[in-house]
């Protein structure tokens, strides 16, 4: 091999692996979302909205707040990380908040939660104890931040 060809395959690879570095993703593209993040975003705003509403909320905006909710988690779907249980306590609680007409008020929706089994109330707080768990947790509220 003579020299100027030895010289030049080092140049052509560090300029492929160059060309093929600047053909990544772009450095202001943001990272694709995941399912966990956005539900736990939703989760949050939902929470807040709650919370904002306090005890003076009407039973229409509560209600409203919750079927929200229940809309975009269902469009949203689930989370890897959910487990069995909470996982059915989400259809469970679901399918119950869609049954709720849009007029109803907070007597309406406890009652439909009356016709739970035991076994389905459990599922449910399982649900939302893994809603407040990863979503609500001090370390959810940090990496929603940045």
């Amino acid at each position: 091999m003579n020299l100027a060809r030895a010289s030049a395959l080092p140049l052509a690879v560090v300029l492929v692996g160059s060309l093929a570095l600047g053909c990544g993703a772009e450095e202001d593209e943001p990272a694709e979302v995941s399912t966990q993040q956005r539900y736990c975003d939703a989760y949050r705003d939902f929470f807040d909205e709650r919370a904002d509403q306090g005890s003076n909320a009407s039973d229409t905006e509560v209600v409203a707040t919750l079927k929200e909710w229940g809309r975009q988690s269902t469009e949203i779907g689930i989370p890897d990380d959910m487990g069995e249980e909470a996982r059915a306590g989400h259809d469970i609680w679901s399918d119950l908040i869609a049954q709720v007409d849009d007029d109803a008020d907070r007597a309406e929706v406890e009652a439909l939660e009356a016709g739970l089994s035991r076994k389905q109330l459990g599922m449910v707080e399982e649900f939302f104890a893994y809603n407040d768990g990863t979503c609500l947790g001090s370390s959810a509220r940090t990496g929603a931040d940045g």
